[in-house]
């Protein structure tokens, strides 16, 4: 077999879905799949510096063995059999490093995989790579010491977004078919956003989360962040998001749901938001929001321009729970970085918590219970919400060092990405076209554990509107 497809793509073009088909047809072998990304690699990543780890041989030899696997027992191979994936370095892969971008972490070496990353394996992924993040996995900028930055591959001067910025990136330059991520206040979205990709941002609990490296999660991580994926097309999200929700391995956050409900294909009420307290909501982000509400009505849905319940209160909320534990558990550690950008950004944050009263913490858990109630009441109403993922254009680099009250009203502009975190809600951005040499996309949420009838006005929205593609607009080097 060539590296071109019947249509004349080559192989990194391909969906993971069609390369996951190809392979199972035996129209493709899984070593001529890794060897088509891998080349794409060498050829891109110089450039982007997306991918900062890679163990070919191993790989490659994981790829002839899914070969034997196909020849001998096709029944076997599991959905993503011979797709090549991307894992962030925050996720720990046996005998690799799980140094989430902090220098003094660069030999904490995992003694097992994570559970995602197992799901994933028995699925017949391929891990191409590690993806690149800031320290601690905490700046919607992807650049470290260590690794140093990750560009965005349509504009350098744009960040690529954070702290999934390595695996947006891979993605959209076609270095991996999917890309693992996570996120607990924008980390998949935001990256997907500027890079003109899928996010998703599953329910927390929905993909397990259990680190082996790791001694404890933090209450903040346990409520709000999620594992989740990004893609090139909606339908590899649910195909990856099949996969990796899957068998918990001990993870007690980890919750087995059914993914399928019986109306997740019927058109249902959506609730427009265009507006967010605080925030500067961008003319092109208005624009995509009426070219998405557009889109789902002439589908059957029924848009209706609505306020949710309070953003800015569940920024606040998500400040007090995460930053209270930053103060006490991560700090120091980060202190000790010496880097002056990871310091700078979190102090920042940390400076714009509401309170630091006694009981402060215990009475933002009590008050984010009131809070869901009510978001519950909404989505009962409006079963989808349409709505920023950022509520600006993708920012230039380190807009988030310039101080406390940029820094502020930094937050409300991405109060849209952090209150539905402090939620617990699913969310999915959706590229929507491009705008002044960038992406520009949308949100979808929707209820827990109602990933599905995100995903499939998702597609809905990318068969009406296409997604901006890196493949042929110019060659990246």
């Amino acid at each position: 077999m060539t590296d071109n497809s019947p249509a004349g793509d080559a192989i990194w073009q391909w969906s993971a879905t069609q390369i996951a088909h190809a392979v199972r047809a035996g129209e493709v072998s899984c070593v001529e799949v890794l060897d088509s990304f891998y080349r794409r690699i060498d050829d891109v990543n110089p450039s982007l510096n997306a991918i900062v780890y890679m163990d070919r041989e191993q790989t490659m030899q994981e790829a002839i063995e899914a070969d034997r696997l196909r020849s001998r027992d096709p029944a076997a191979l599991g959905p993503l059999h011979g797709v090549p994936v991307s894992i962030k370095l925050n996720a720990d892969v046996a005998g690799q490093a799980t140094s989430n971008g902090v220098t003094a972490w660069r030999d904490r070496i995992a003694p097992a995989d994570s559970a995602v990353v197992s799901n994933l394996r028995r699925a017949g992924a391929l891990i191409v790579g590690r993806t690149n993040v800031p320290p601690f996995s905490f700046r919607w900028f992807t650049e470290n010491p260590m690794h140093g930055r990750t560009l965005n591959p349509w504009r350098p001067d744009i960040t690529c977004g954070g702290s999934s910025g390595g695996a947006a990136v891979s993605v959209a330059a076609g270095m991996c078919a999917l890309a693992h991520g996570t996120d607990i206040a924008g980390s998949i979205r935001y990256p997907a956003y500027v890079c003109g990709v899928a996010g998703l941002k599953p329910t927390p609990g929905r993909i397990p989360a259990l680190n082996p490296s790791v001694e404890r999660r933090f209450m903040g991580l346990q409520l709000f962040s999620s594992q989740g994926l990004l893609a090139r097309r909606v339908e590899d999200v649910e195909l990856g998001l099949r996969s990796m929700a899957r068998d918990g391995h001990m993870d007690p956050t980890w919750t087995d749901v059914r993914l399928d409900f019986d109306d997740d294909t019927q058109p249902v009420r959506v609730a427009l938001v265009d507006s967010v307290p605080g925030a500067r909501v961008a003319p092109q982000v208005n624009a995509v929001l009426s070219q998405a509400a557009e889109a789902l009505e002439s589908a059957g849905y029924s848009v209706e321009t609505a306020s949710p319940p309070d953003l800015v209160q569940a920024l606040d909320l998500w400040l007090t729970i995460v930053m209270t534990d930053v103060e006490l558990w991560m700090m120091s550690a980060v202190d000790a970085t010496n880097d002056p950008a990871i310091i700078s950004s979190v102090r920042s944050m940390s400076a714009c918590m509401p309170s630091r009263e006694p009981y402060a913490y215990a009475k933002a858990l009590a008050q984010r219970d009131v809070l869901r109630q009510e978001w519950a009441r909404f989505l009962e109403r409006y079963p989808i919400v349409l709505m920023p993922t950022s509520c600006r254009t993708p920012m230039p680099w380190d807009e988030d060092l310039q101080g406390e009250e940029r820094m502020r009203q930094l937050l409300l502009d991405q109060s849209t990405l952090i209150g539905p975190a402090a939620m617990s809600l699913p969310g999915l951005n959706v590229p929507i076209g491009m705008s002044d040499g960038h992406p520009v996309g949308v949100q979808l949420l929707g209820a827990a554990f109602r990933e599905r009838r995100l995903l499939v006005a998702g597609r809905i929205l990318e068969q009406v509107c296409g997604f901006p593609s890196l493949h042929g607009a110019r060659r990246l080097s």
